[in-house]
């Protein structure tokens, strides 16, 4: 399992709010489980609409691979 990494985030009024529906009607224990979920999710999407010839893209796959 990867490590975890304490890290505060500025997020909008509306998407706390949409994180906090979501929790309600989810098995997540926290909001935080749950916006971890989210991004990791999210991201793997971004990533994986990068082109192959795209270096951070590239990178980034390499980091999800190892830690994955």
């Amino acid at each position: 399992m990867s490590g975890i990494k304490q890290q505060q985030l500025r997020l909008r009024n509306e998407t706390v709010d949409k994180l906090r529906l979501v929790l309600s009607a989810s098995n997540h224990r926290s909001m935080s489980s749950l916006a971890d979920e989210v991004l990791e999710q999210g991201l793997d999407q971004r990533i994986a609409a990068m082109g192959d010839d795209d270096v951070a893209a590239r990178t980034m796959r390499s980091l999800a691979n190892r830690n994955g």
